[in-house]
């Protein structure tokens, strides 16, 4: 079986280093990033947020490199109910479970056990269009110039 790096994931057991290091740097990226937008936002962040906005970041790169061949609605839409379900998880366990009272939207209409609404949900759509239409240009950028080469 000959496979190429990039449709090589996982082979005899290791990840190619080239697959982790990307990988880091995207999880890094969206938590450093997560976290900055929670202390613009409200004034501080929890550790359970940036280790959220780093999966976050993570999942909408890939539903963008999944779903590249859609329209930017479509992808932002779907990223949009990944990081809501990932909120809501979270939720569940860090202010449910282990009671840390990270974040309350008990106040919010519609909320959904005080950890998910519409409203942050239509917050989250503008920020994932933003974030896919930024990977989208990288992703063009990066296939022009190899054209280039």
């Amino acid at each position: 079986m000959n496979l190429n790096k990039d449709k090589r994931l996982f082979l005899g057991g290791m990840l190619s280093q080239d697959f982790k290091v990307r990988n880091l740097l995207k999880f890094l990226f969206g938590g450093v990033g997560y976290g900055l937008i929670e202390v613009i936002w409200r004034g501080y962040t929890h550790p359970s947020m940036v280790i959220t906005g780093g999966i976050c970041f993570s999942m909408i790169c890939a539903i963008n490199n999944k779903l590249s061949k859609h329209s930017l609605f479509l992808r932002s839409a779907a990223c949009t109910l990944g990081v809501t379900a990932t909120e809501f998880c979270v939720g569940i366990l860090v202010n449910r479970v282990f009671d840390m009272c990270v974040w309350d939207y008990s106040d919010k209409w519609m909320n959904l056990f005080g950890q998910i609404c519409p409203l942050y949900c239509i917050f989250w759509f503008g920020l994932c269009l933003a974030v896919s239409f930024m990977l989208t240009g990288i992703r063009l950028s990066v296939i022009s110039s190899n054209f280039r080469k």
